[in-house]
């Protein structure tokens, strides 16, 4: 069964909960028990509410609510592991191919801020991995789920890095300071030609200038999500997992970084 969607935006512990319960009602015992009990039940009351129907239905019923109260209930947790194992492991493939041509991409249009961005992302990760290595266990459902979201705000910063390689190369081809030589020199001409000129060079230069903002917005948002990331691993190691709040310090310490996550989608979205 494919992971829910709502993952990809979403890790809180309700969200988790949400995506077990669709899975464990479509769980094939749960689900042919109470189609049972539902072709049993239609029977009864259409055409003969024989003990064969009412078997049918009151059996179906019975083991898929047994089925279901077993797998929500009782293997819930490790489905819900299952869950964001998988998610994750989806994640750290996708943050390493993205790696491999990222960099390429960026050595070849020598953008020397996008490089630093890429190990500032791979530095502040596996920092962010030791300390949470520190806190919790290894391979565990809170351990797993906040790895998961760290990989998220990676996975965000190598995407805005991508985006601004490619509006950065789209205008590689222009010569700025040329253009704005040139416009600079023809303001003072009274030749009809050249001021149409002009006017297309400033166009030109218009289109660079919007395409950098464009650059520069986006290594922007990564350094605040980097700058997010110390913050929080320095919040997670002043934690003490021994005191009874523990559990809710760290997801209040993780609530930025899901905030970072969204505010992303929501973004790319629009």
């Amino acid at each position: 069964m494919s992971l829910d969607k709502r993952l990809s935006r979403d890790l809180s512990p309700v969200a988790v909960k949400r995506s077990v319960l669709a899975s464990t009602l479509q769980q094939p015992l749960t689900l042919y028990s109470a189609a049972a009990a539902v072709v049993g039940g239609a029977f009864a009351v259409l055409i003969n509410p024989g003990a064969v129907a009412l078997g049918a239905l009151g059996i179906g019923a019975t083991v898929s609510l047994g089925s279901w109260l077993w797998e929500y209930g009782v293997q819930g947790d490790k489905h819900a592991n299952n869950f964001v194992s998988r998610y994750r492991r989806e994640l750290e493939e996708r943050r390493q191919q993205a790696l491999d041509s990222l960099v390429q991409e960026l050595q070849s249009i020598g953008s020397a801020e996008g490089l630093r961005q890429v190990n500032a992302f791979r530095n502040k990760y596996d920092t962010f991995v030791q300390v949470l290595d520190r806190k919790l266990t290894p391979g565990e459902l809170t351990h797993n789920r906040y790895l998961s979201i760290a990989e998220q705000v990676f996975l965000g910063g190598l995407d805005n890095l991508e985006n601004a390689a490619i509006a950065l190369k789209s205008i590689s081809a222009i010569d700025i300071d040329h253009v704005r030589n040139e416009i600079e020199k023809g303001q003072v001409t009274e030749k009809a030609q050249e001021k149409q000129r002009v006017e297309v060079l400033k166009d030109r230069a218009t289109l660079w200038d919007q395409q950098m903002e464009h650059i520069n917005q986006l290594l922007l948002d990564n350094e605040k999500a980097l700058t997010q990331l110390d913050h929080v691993s320095a919040r997670i190691a002043t934690i003490e997992i021994n005191k009874g709040r523990s559990q809710l310090d760290l997801e209040d310490a993780m609530k930025e970084l899901r905030r970072l996550i969204q505010r992303a989608d929501n973004y790319s979205d629009s």
